[in-house]
């Protein structure tokens, strides 16, 4: 029995709810790429058909959403109906999953914009609300964590940063704007701030 070629094949299916599927239906194909034993194999697929299965597949699903919603949850809104089959293009195609919330979200952010330059995904305000989220979290991470890393951040926006953020707003109204705007991300006091560069020079940042 090759225990390790048989703990990976049972985690890509925990991974992968199609790939369980497929293997209930009967396609033996599923688990060809495993140096495992008939004995193993036969485990494998009496093991999908347990209803304890679904729970795994559902738990490892929520795991790998947490991070990814905690710091970008309204990029994630703007998905909108999108969000699931993105999120299920990411995790077939990038199976190390990680509980470092920095880690995964910047990944699923930057498979995201890959996805957008290739026009496989339409961008317009999720583009912004990627960056923009990003930064808000890397200033606060920063200010956490005492680390020295910078607590303030300039980043570049075709959309007006309080819309972005504004929940109530759904994504088809939102509009760019007529000319480029520059925020200033601020975590060094008590609350994060996001503010316009031409509001930051005239003192209203805190």
């Amino acid at each position: 029995m090759s225990i390790a070629e048989f703990q990976r094949a049972f985690a890509d299916l925990i991974a992968s709810p199609e790939r369980c599927v497929a293997l209930r239906e009967g396609a033996g194909d599923v688990l060809a790429g495993y140096d495992i034993t008939r004995r193993e194999r036969k485990r494998l697929e009496a093991m999908v058909h347990h209803e304890a299965m679904s729970v795994n597949c559902s738990l490892y699903r929520v795991n790998r959403l947490i991070p990814v919603y905690s710091v970008l949850p309204h990029s994630c809104r703007l998905l909108g109906n999108r969000l699931m089959e993105a999120l299920d293009a990411f995790w077939a195609a990038s199976r190390h999953a990680t509980l470092q919330y920095r880690w995964e979200s910047w990944r699923f952010g930057l498979w995201l914009e890959e996805r957008i330059a290739a026009r496989r995904l339409s961008g317009g305000p999720v583009e912004d609300a990627i960056r923009l989220e990003m930064a808000m979290f890397d200033v606060q991470a920063a200010a956490r964590s005492g680390s020295g890393g910078s607590r303030q951040r300039v980043v570049l926006l075709r959309y007006d940063p309080d819309e972005l953020l504004d929940e109530t707003i759904p994504a088809e109204e939102l509009q760019p704007l007529a000319s480029g705007v520059t925020v200033l991300i601020d975590a060094t006091g008590k609350q994060l701030s996001v503010r316009r560069i031409d509001e930051a020079l005239d003192g209203k940042v805190a």
